[in-house]
């Protein structure tokens, strides 16, 4: 099996080495995450500290991008991706502190991204503020960051919708086309990427009363949006029960529905020392073990996204934390399904991302969330006998 996976991962980093790079210099959804699969393919295959030839091209490419006045500041396609990547390369010490000064020139721009992004509502972690603070989190050490956060997390109790039973919600767009608002639970969108932001701050034991206190109000909420009945497919919806219309449940994937929702309430569980949250958390992961059928779980390709790696992924992560052997059985399903979905012969290594039927169906797609970097990083993990640190940019842990 293992001979299989590293050819796949061979043709994975083979793709990517020859691969055109786009202007998109974000972490999740352009060249920064190309970059990081390659930095990780060289230290788990090659047991390398050296960076090579094309993470050298991309960081140039990436630089130039910003020159040219490339301004997008969003960790999934912008500025705080580029610099949250140059933060781990440095914490992978295949880059100098002084290789990366760079960015502190920066950093006030994005602040004031961010600033403006939190003061409209826009917190979504791939496409607003969380993502940004997520990359301030990266430079905890740095002149200002201290402040920048707090005036996130300052920006993020004022607009905190308080509901009577202690819980806090915060309203967001829903859908970009219909421009429907509404109170979404997911954590690439949603109020469990502001409860895993927040379990960050804990973390680095930075404001961890205020941030406690905000973490327990967010994960009450959460908690209260699980819908299941007997013969539900999920627990949660896609959005809150007061949010979604029509169906309750949720595919499976990171992006929404169950597996994210529960990571993130398993990991406030422990930070807040809740052991019935932590009883919730393991039940929800413990159903969705079963949740096998691909068409009725959404299931069309690959991707971390919403697809076969980012499951296999969640689960061998999990199974590591708790050493829960049905966790690893599940991890297992879903990693031979990715070795099985490597099967376009026009596809990069084989695989194809599916955008949607009215969007054209199937294509090809290198990035990180949806196309092959992130598949490979998948795949690396699964063989990497060294601790994997690069899912810090999925919010997992």
């Amino acid at each position: 099996m293992n001979s299989m996976v590293k050819q796949i991962i061979e043709n994975i980093h083979n793709e990517l080495i020859s691969s055109e790079l786009s202007n998109n210099i974000g972490l999740h959804g352009g060249t920064s995450g190309i970059a990081l699969f390659l930095a990780y393919y060289e230290r788990i295959i090659h047991n390398s500290q050296g960076i090579n030839p094309k993470i050298m091209e991309i960081l140039e490419h990436n630089i130039r991008m910003i020159n040219s006045g490339r301004l997008i500041h969003t960790i999934c396609n912008g500025i705080s991706g580029f610099g949250w990547l140059c933060e781990h390369l440095a914490k992978m010490e295949m880059l100098y502190r002084e290789d990366i000064e760079f960015l502190d020139e920066l950093d006030s721009f994005l602040y004031n991204k961010m600033i403006t992004d939190i003061k409209r509502g826009t917190y979504d972690f791939l496409h607003g503020a969380l993502g940004v603070g997520t990359y301030f989190l990266t430079r905890f050490g740095i002149k200002d960051v201290r402040r920048y956060l707090n005036d996130l997390l300052f920006e993020l109790e004022k607009s905190a919708i308080l509901c009577e039973n202690g819980a806090v919600k915060w309203m967001s767009i829903l859908d970009v086309e219909t421009r429907i608002i509404g109170y979404n639970i997911s954590l690439s969108h949603g109020l469990s990427s502001i409860a895993a932001f927040l379990i960050r701050l804990i973390q680095v034991n930075f404001e961890t009363e205020r941030a406690k206190r905000l973490l327990n109000g967010t994960i009450t909420y959460i908690v209260d949006q699980i819908t299941y009945t007997k013969g539900c497919i999920s627990y949660f919806p896609s959005h809150s029960k007061e949010s979604s219309t029509g169906s309750l449940h949720s595919r499976l994937g990171w992006c929404y529905g169950d597996l994210g929702i529960a990571c993130v309430i398993r990991n406030a569980a422990v930070v807040l020392n809740n052991h019935e949250w932590e009883e919730i958390a393991l039940k929800v992961l413990r159903f969705n073990c079963n949740r096998r059928n691909l068409d009725e779980n959404g299931i069309r390709d690959a991707s971390l996204c919403h697809g076969s790696a980012g499951i296999a992924h969640i689960y061998l992560n999990l199974y590591s934390q708790t050493m829960i052997d049905e966790f690893k059985e599940t991890a297992d399903y879903w990693h031979n399904i990715t070795l099985q979905m490597a099967k376009y012969p026009d596809g990069l290594a084989g695989y194809k991302y599916w955008r949607g039927e009215k969007h054209g169906g199937y294509e090809n797609c290198n990035t990180l969330l949806e196309g092959v970097a992130g598949i490979g990083l998948a795949l690396l993990s699964y063989i990497g006998k060294s601790n994997i640190s690069w899912d810090d940019c999925l919010m997992l842990t």
